[in-house]
């Protein structure tokens, strides 16, 4: 009697269902991971590559013959590729990046998302490596050295570089200056000599959605000058050979016809130039993040407005210890005035982190945005500044529009958040009575100043909801909360429904510098 082996029921699937189901189970997050992105950002507003499952392509290749054959044909499946400094630590020899090499090659002609984490988790803050150098009088000899060096970027890139015209998504995060130079030097593709590049140069980039520069040392741009000191004027424009290609082809041929999101934090560029990059009319940018500049290498404020022009579907705009340089006086910030501003009615979302109020007043000056729905303020300054940083002419920019006849500049605002914004309480009544549709309000590290000029039926909350010192001590507390409101002073109906034996437990949205 023949002896048969059972087969699994999955093995009777059609080959195009299985290859389907490896897609998912590649591309789909762990649900832990999915759990940890619900609390906070998602994983993939930087890459579409970190919502990825533990479960590699490799993984499933390995199972049997079969699924081999399935997976190896599936190019769908190959197309997250995803380096960091792992994979030069822990290389083993043969061809560095071989695993790189291998996905492109499996991923025919799909578009590819491309994430390159440079970090290293134990970095000192320094911008080159001290082997045997003396560094602290406390510490005679302090040896680190860097894994990922500009020499594993230029390395990366020269095998991605060729399939230039299918990334799709592109971030690139480093924390020394050294490895981001470098990948800009080969983005740029305007040094033959330096980078493989595809042969002819496309004219644009078709698929290219998603790009994200990241140097992530905020440290840096507390400093005016930039460091390295030797590295702050931009050499290179990102992709900026095949906008010379594309001025030869067509004229109104734009490089990047296609992006939706850009992010430079702590990446610098030829400003000017940038909004070339960009289709002159009906851009699909829907998102912008400009953060961590010095103040030597922040984009002028003609540079600044150039950029939104091109971007008249933006809908989510963030600037952080960025944007315009400051206008050193209110009677300069005022000139803005008469300048017409740029039209985003489709901007619902504004993120202002602020190391001069008088800079972001102008930014905010510069735009026509009525219907934003989400504003958030945030003092980004060094934690180490010692005088007082008053947001004043941040919160006269935010209540009253310049180019509306002296009406609310965001009058759908539904949440506002703030984080350690100085001011006086008659500035932030005057923000709260020009948000007439306000419905949420979070503040973090602050007072609540001018709280009698807000409706009743505002959400009040404040982060991180924190106990009362030790040493303050409440007695007794009315059931709606009139006692507690006193002390905060703020309105009744804002605490209406605290329980008092919270008091003594973790009271809900009582910050400790309101005590």
């Amino acid at each position: 009697m023949a002896h048969t082996v059972p087969q699994s029921p999955i093995t009777q699937l059609p080959v195009e269902l299985l290859s389907y189901i490896f897609v998912l189970s590649a591309h789909t997050p762990d649900p832990e991971a999915r759990e940890e992105d619900s609390q906070g950002a998602g994983s993939d507003d930087i890459s579409p590559c970190l919502s990825s499952s533990s479960t590699t392509p490799d993984v499933l290749a390995s199972v049997s013959r079969h699924w081999r054959g399935v997976a190896r044909n599936t190019p769908r499946l190959w197309t997250r590729l995803c380096v960091t400094i792992g994979d030069v630590m822990y290389h083993k020899g043969g061809p560095m990046f071989s695993l790189v090499s291998r996905y492109v090659s499996r991923s025919g002609q799909c578009p590819l998302d491309i994430f390159v984490d440079a970090r290293d988790p134990e970095w000192d803050f320094s911008e080159s490596d001290s082997i045997g150098a003396i560094v602290s009088p406390y510490i005679d000899l302090y040896d680190y050295t860097h894994p990922f060096k500009a020499e594993h970027m230029h390395h990366v890139l020269n095998i991605l570089i060729p399939h230039v015209h299918r990334f799709r998504s592109l971030a690139i995060l480093t924390d020394r200056w050294a490895p981001m130079q470098t990948a800009l030097d080969c983005l740029s593709m305007e040094i033959p000599a330096f980078v493989s590049t595809p042969r002819p140069l496309p004219s644009s980039l078709p698929m290219l959605e998603t790009l994200v520069l990241m140097r992530c040392n905020e440290f840096a741009s507390y400093h005016s000058d930039f460091s390295p000191a030797d590295r702050k004027d931009p050499v290179h424009l990102p992709f900026g050979a095949l906008l010379s290609n594309s001025e030869d082809a067509r004229a109104d041929a734009p490089v990047l016809p296609r992006l939706k999101k850009l992010v430079l934090s702590g990446v610098h560029t030829q400003w000017s130039r940038l909004p070339r990059l960009l289709p002159p009319q009906h851009s699909p940018m829907e998102s912008l993040e400009l953060s961590y500049h010095c103040s030597e290498v922040r984009p002028s404020e003609r540079e600044c407005k150039t950029i939104l022009e091109r971007c008249p579907q933006l809908k989510e705009l963030k600037l952080r210890v960025s944007g315009p340089k400051s206008p050193q006086s209110p009677e300069s910030c005022e000139n803005t005035h008469a300048e017409r501003p740029v039209s985003l009615p489709d901007l619902e979302t504004i993120v202002m982190g602020y190391d001069d109020p008088y800079a972001a007043a102008t930014v905010l000056d510069m735009v026509d945005a009525p219907n934003v729905r989400e504003l958030t303020l945030e003092d980004s300054s060094s934690p180490g500044r010692e005088d007082r940083l008053d947001a004043e002419p941040l919160l006269r920019a935010c209540a009253v529009s310049s180019v509306r006849g002296g009406e609310p500049a965001f009058p759908r605002v539904e949440a506002l958040s703030m984080q350690r914004v100085d001011a006086s309480a008659e500035a932030f009544e005057m923000l709260y009575g020009a948000l007439p549709g306000l419905r949420v309000l979070s503040v973090s590290q602050m007072f609540l100043l001018g709280a009698s000029a807000l409706r009743p039926d505002v959400r009040i909350t404040f982060e991180p909801s924190v106990l009362p010192p030790s040493d303050f001590v409440v007695d007794t507390m009315d059931l709606d909360g009139g006692l507690l409101a006193h002390k905060l002073a703020l309105p009744r109906e804002v605490l209406v429904g605290v329980k008092p034996d919270l008091l003594y437990g973790a009271p809900e949205g009582v910050p400790r510098m309101l005590w």
